[in-house]
């Protein structure tokens, strides 16, 4: 008898310890390894127990609240959070367990001084970058750059260029910026004429063809000599680019006011005796009229020069 009251006094301590509430959470969706969240978190608590089963939460503080579980609890608004929570019946209650919750919904704040956006930078010019990225509620995890903040900006090469960082936070936001900016030639003049022409009218000569104004005349079969030096930032004259000339013949249209017919289109070559570009076109296969000159030197520069090509005169060798 002894032995039994022995067991049934085990058995019922077992049923009792069995019954003790007990409450448990999950998190949906985890925080990252970082311990955070980039999204709405919804936590679940469950619970097991006796009779009049309740799971009683308590956030940041607040006032408890005590519901039949499973009780869903979503939190949509970036911060810290800690969640208490505890299942009880009419046994009594398990002690609290805690729950920080971490949401950064954010992504990192980027801020570029140098370069500035749409800036024009010369040819291995030394402009230095000046950037900062933060992040003031998770951290900044990854930041990445085209040239880091203090370290020189890349002028190394002409034309359109972009600047960029990249910053990711510990939650997993993430934030890119990009500056435009262009890397432009000196562009000197090399011809007596102090033009980019081997010709050019004087002012009181030159007269309006349509929209532009008519800058040097040549007569069929004479030569149009282009030529320029390109500097860098040092003064340098160097191949730096692959200038071209686009030329166009230009007639009215009464839509548009001016049409365009494309004749050629050429590269500029560099000549390394002389130290400039220099290019000789023929003008003895071009017809009388207006023509356009469009000269591009390859740095996102570029020049319209319009020109009038004259007939032969009867008994005139072209020069």
């Amino acid at each position: 008898m002894r032995n039994l009251l022995w067991a049934l006094g085990i058995g019922m301590l077992s049923l009792s310890t069995l019954a003790q509430p007990m409450s448990w959470a999950t998190v949906d969706p985890p925080p990252n390894p970082y311990g955070w969240h980039n999204t709405t978190v919804t936590v679940i608590l469950q619970a097991s127990g006796g009779q009049n089963l309740r799971v009683c939460y308590q956030l940041d503080g607040g006032t408890p609240s005590c519901q039949f579980p499973p009780v869903a609890l979503s939190i949509s608004s970036e911060g810290i959070y800690t969640l208490k929570y505890w299942a009880e019946d009419d046994t009594g209650q398990e002690p609290p367990h805690t729950l920080t919750l971490r949401i950064d919904l954010t992504p990192p704040r980027i801020v570029v001084h140098t370069p500035i956006r749409d800036a024009s930078y010369l040819l291995h010019q030394n402009v230095v970058v000046d950037w900062l990225a933060y992040d003031r509620l998770s951290g900044l995890e990854l930041v990445e750059a085209s040239a880091q903040s203090g370290s020189f900006l890349d002028t190394s090469l002409p034309g359109h260029q972009t600047f960029w960082v990249f910053a990711r936070d510990r939650a997993g936001n993430t934030a890119r910026a990009e500056v435009d900016y262009r890397v432009l030639c000196v562009i000197e003049t090399v011809l007596p004429s102090g033009f980019y022409l081997n010709r050019l009218l004087p002012p009181e000569e030159r007269f309006l063809a349509w929209k532009f104004p008519v800058l040097a005349r040549y007569t069929r079969g004479e030569t149009i000599t282009i030529a320029f030096r390109l500097l860098d930032a040092q003064r340098r004259a160097g191949p730096w680019t692959r200038p071209t000339l686009l030329v166009t013949q230009v007639r009215p249209d009464p839509e548009f006011g001016e049409k365009h017919t494309i004749w050629a289109w050429l590269s500029i070559p560099y000549d390394q005796e002389v130290g400039f570009y220099k290019l000789v076109y023929d003008t003895s296969e071009r017809e009388p009229g207006i023509y356009d000159l469009w000269l591009s030197f390859g740095d996102s520069q570029s020049e319209r020069l319009r020109v009038e090509i004259l007939p032969t005169k009867e008994g005139k060798e072209g020069k």
